[in-house]
């Protein structure tokens, strides 16, 4: 399956890091001289992926900019509803945009560059990329089963609270999917009521009541390097133990700069 469209989720209003960001969205933190989102944009580039697309809300000014300066790799998708909504409305905002399979990927997250081609080389049409223990301190559990006749062990559950599952979770969902078409068309249908029924529901609430009949794999990297920010404490943690091991934004740049020379030659 090729998968030339990535998704970011990047509405979110970041409260939990306080003033700081008031007046500016989550993944414009800077991480070694760069912000999240370029790090999360060389590295798509880099990957093979020709088209992102950016969900926006708060500060959407920030990301208008972005995209005018991307020649056209990026385009922004303003969600209305952001300031009283969960994720799952930004995702129906995607949807309604995009054709064919796609990535998923949060705005504040940080990952390791071999995080994206894993997911797109991993033999699943939808796929979940899941890490070894991070102890960030907001965890995002996974809990996954294996099925005979499919080659990663199939998602079950994907939640914060240990206690939503008797047994104990495989890893972290790290915030990065690859969706199939038939599980984004099965998404969009269903997102509507649900987030009716749950206005701030997340989209993985939504996800995971579609995958009976429709599998999504598991691809665990235990040590990936990689953590998400959502206040003071794990920007701290991230910037101290995240950050310095990821390889630098020139270095992704250069590769992306080789992969586009290449697809013209």
């Amino acid at each position: 399956m090729n998968v030339s469209t990535a998704v970011i989720l990047a509405a979110g209003r970041g409260m939990r890091l306080g003033d700081d960001f008031r007046d500016r969205p989550k993944g414009f933190i800077d991480c070694q001289g760069s912000t999240l989102v370029q790090r999360s944009l060389a590295i798509l580039r880099a990957s093979g992926i020709t088209r992102v697309m950016i969900v926006t809300g708060h500060c959407a000014d920030f990301y208008d900019d972005l995209a005018r300066q991307s020649a056209g790799f990026v385009t922004t998708l303003f969600n209305e509803r952001y300031a009283s909504n969960g994720s799952l409305v930004s995702l129906t905002v995607a949807l309604d945009a995009v054709k064919g399979p796609f990535l998923i990927l949060d705005s504040d997250i940080v990952y390791e560059r071999r995080a994206i081609p894993a997911l797109l080389d991993c033999p699943m049409e939808n796929a979940g990329l899941v890490s070894g223990t991070t102890d960030s301190g907001d965890e995002y559990y996974a809990w996954a089963d294996e099925v005979a006749g499919l080659p990663l062990p199939a998602v079950r559950r994907l939640s914060k609270k240990l206690t939503d599952e008797p047994d104990p979770p495989i890893g972290e969902h790290v915030g990065i999917l690859k969706i199939g078409q038939t599980l984004a068309d099965r998404i969009r249908a269903a997102a509507p009521a649900k987030a009716t029924a749950q206005p701030m529901a997340f989209y993985e609430d939504c996800l995971i009541e579609q995958l009976p009949g429709c599998p999504m794999g598991a691809l665990r990297i235990d040590d990936l390097v990689w953590c998400e920010v959502d206040d003071q404490r794990m920007l701290e943690r991230a910037g101290r133990l995240v950050f310095p091991r990821l390889d630098p934004l020139d270095v992704i740049e250069r590769d992306a700069q080789a992969l586009t020379t290449l697809g013209k030659a």
